[in-house]
């Protein structure tokens, strides 16, 4: 299966100028990709504030870096607004991390993921969505990369800048399917059974 990654700019924002440049271009979207990443954790207890917040449109992606442009101001209120659509995966978790930053309220999230499941669909995930809808895969390997670098890799920000982008590229596949995955669970559940029952009635 082909890689799928960011072809696009990639702005990193590590200095309140270009904080407002982003925003600029951001509140003028009507429908942007959201991700985070922390730092990651190894042992039992330890835990880290979010280092970045990635968001991007079809054509660019944006990286704030946390250390240098606070979660707060005119960020929070794009996270807020109800008119702009953050299209994520698993959006709470990260949502409930920005909130230990800055407590604000969420609006205009929507989450792939969380549809999906409400689907039946037990694989949800930005990569099993990415192979079953674009037949692409989505490379992970730098999830557990440090993200609270001062100079984040062209590894690192290509995945980032991916990993907010992608949520678009599915955004109009999961609206539009009208599978119902918890009746093909039941039926394949079934169908088990009833290949179990004849097995066994062969046996006898």
């Amino acid at each position: 299966m082909e890689p799928i990654s960011f072809q696009g700019p990639i702005t990193v924002v590590d200095n309140l100028s270009k904080a407002e440049a982003a925003l600029d271009k951001l509140f003028a979207a009507k429908c942007i990709g959201f991700d985070t990443e922390s730092r990651p954790a190894f042992f039992k207890g330890q835990k880290f504030p979010v280092s970045i917040i990635q968001l991007a449109t079809n054509e660019e992606a944006f990286i704030f870096q946390l250390k240098y442009v606070r979660f707060s101001g005119r960020l929070v209120e794009l996270l807020s607004n109800d008119k702009i659509t953050k299209v994520g995966v698993g959006v709470q978790d990260d949502i409930r991390r920005l909130n230990e930053l800055c407590k604000f309220k969420q609006g205009g999230f929507y989450d792939l993921s969380a549809e999906m499941k409400k689907k039946g669909l037990v694989q949800s995930g930005a990569r099993a969505l990415t192979a079953r809808y674009l037949g692409r895969k989505l490379v992970k390997s730098s999830q557990k990369t440090n993200w609270a670098l001062s100079r984040l890799t062209p590894r690192q920000l290509e995945y980032a800048a991916t990993d907010a982008w992608i949520c678009l590229q599915l955004l109009e596949h999961v609206k539009n399917d009208t599978t119902d995955y918890h009746k093909l669970a039941e039926a394949a559940k079934e169908a088990g059974s009833f290949h179990d029952n004849d097995d066994h009635h062969i046996d006898e």
